[in-house]
């Protein structure tokens, strides 16, 4: 298969094209770094970067779900963005907008970057569609585009199978084929009028308690952070209660089915809901966040639940029937998106990574939030993005996150969120629609 190849959109990617039809679902990585370069320098590494993943030359062409192709579009660059700023500048603003304003699914390419350029100091946003990539890919993508920038070589990749394929249920119209002429649908998505995003960087004392206590109690970061995050939600919700707090968990396929960095849409998701009783203790609740999502790591988990969507797809419905069910079947609190720990160096040149925040993203469920986790350089970031005001609630989860880690022994569920509860103020409205 070569770079020119147009194929079939894969059934995740059709679920993403669909949503982007209703709002916006494009994300974004951040990276922030010490060091500044000059703007052509960025340009070029762009280039270089773009020519080396398929997924960032493509449109989506076709005008109905069962007809979608990717199309690869030759001499398209990637939009590069340069704003000046002070030192010290949040660049939150910034990354707010380009959550509002959507990415024309029709024209190539179908990602865009913006460069925040501060004394001494640059962040760099890669923002795209979600049908080419998932957050690992952004990240990955970065790590190239810095790779460049420090002087040594890249080699390009070939065109990946969609995951249907990779996970052993190929769909019968996966082929290289020619595009028919047809009249293209344009995107109407109208941009968001509002993001509310905000961020906190754990310390690297905080962060390897974390670790090493998720460690020690057998579960994981992510098992805990689902367990806080429940947690958080109930102490400052006073009805949701006797409530279950539904997360929805991406899932990386990467190492399940040794796939490399390619820019590409690798992910599955699970919806889960969580109904901890008072009694319960904290880590023993972490551990069966752990047990609950340790299915997803097999590769039947990942063929079946591919193959289960695929169904959706080929039931014969229209696009808003199958709209609805998606959205019927993926309602939740919490989005909770953890690229997990990255292990990236931090030198690079005349440029040092420094920090990695995201995924940021925002669903088709107007009250959900989205928190995006990454481990890097020793320190754990955490991101928050939705429509509604959230009030710290970040904040809220660093603290039962403190709490947990550095009592040596464990605690009741009631306990801690009467004690985390005691002090904060309602923020959040769980979502049940």
């Amino acid at each position: 298969m070569n770079k020119s190849t147009n194929r079939p959109l894969g059934t995740n990617e059709k679920v993403f094209w669909l949503l982007d039809q209703i709002t916006t679902t494009h994300f974004a990585v951040v990276a922030e770094l010490d060091g500044n370069l000059p703007e052509d320098s960025w340009r070029q590494a762009l280039d270089i970067v773009q020519h080396r993943h398929p997924n960032l030359s493509v449109q989506i062409s076709g005008n109905e779900y069962h007809a979608l192709h990717f199309n690869h579009v030759e001499d398209c660059r990637i939009p590069l963005r340069v704003v000046k700023a002070h030192t010290g500048e949040s660049w939150n603003g910034v990354l707010e907008e380009e959550l509002c304003n959507p990415l024309d699914t029709t024209i190539a390419p179908l990602v865009r970057t913006v460069l925040i350029q501060q004394p001494g100091k640059s962040v760099f946003m890669f923002i795209s569609n979600h049908s080419i990539g998932d957050g690992m890919s952004a990240a990955l993508a970065i790590r190239d585009i810095l790779t460049v920038l420090s002087g040594r070589t890249i080699e390009g990749l070939l065109p990946l199978a969609p995951l249907d394929e990779l996970a052993g249920a190929p769909l019968n119209e996966i082929e290289n084929v020619k595009l028919q002429d047809f009249e293209q649908v344009k995107s109407n998505v109208t941009p968001r009028l509002y993001v509310n995003f905000e961020r906190v960087k754990l310390s690297s004392t905080l962060t390897k308690k974390m670790i090493e206590r998720s460690k020690l109690e057998k579960t994981t970061v992510h098992g805990a952070l689902s367990a806080v995050i429940v947690l958080t939600l109930k102490m400052r919700n006073e009805s949701s209660q006797e409530r279950a707090v539904g997360i929805l968990h991406p899932l990386s396929a990467r190492t399940t089915l040794s796939l490399g960095d390619d820019y590409s849409l690798l992910n599955s998701i699970i919806n889960l809901p969580y109904q901890p009783s008072h009694q319960q203790e904290f880590w023993d609740f972490a551990r069966e966040v752990r047990q609950g999502l340790s299915i997803t790591q097999a590769p039947e988990w990942i063929k079946a639940d591919t193959t289960a969507t695929q169904g959706l797809f080929a039931s014969g419905m229209d696009i808003n029937a199958v709209a609805d069910a998606l959205r019927h079947g993926t309602a939740h609190d919490v989005l909770l998106s953890n690229l997990g720990l990255i292990s990236f160096e931090s030198d690079f040149g005349d440029l040092q990574l420094k920090s990695i925040y995201g995924p940021m993203v925002l669903t088709a469920h107007p009250l959900a939030q989205t928190i995006g986790v990454v481990t890097f350089n020793g320190e754990l970031t955490l991101s928050l993005t939705g429509l509604v005001p959230s009030q710290s609630l970040l904040d809220a989860v660093v603290k039962i996150i403190e709490k947990v880690c550095n009592t040596e022994q464990d605690m009741q569920i009631g306990d801690l969120i009467s004690i985390s509860g005691s002090s904060a103020s309602p923020a959040f409205s769980l979502n049940h629609k």
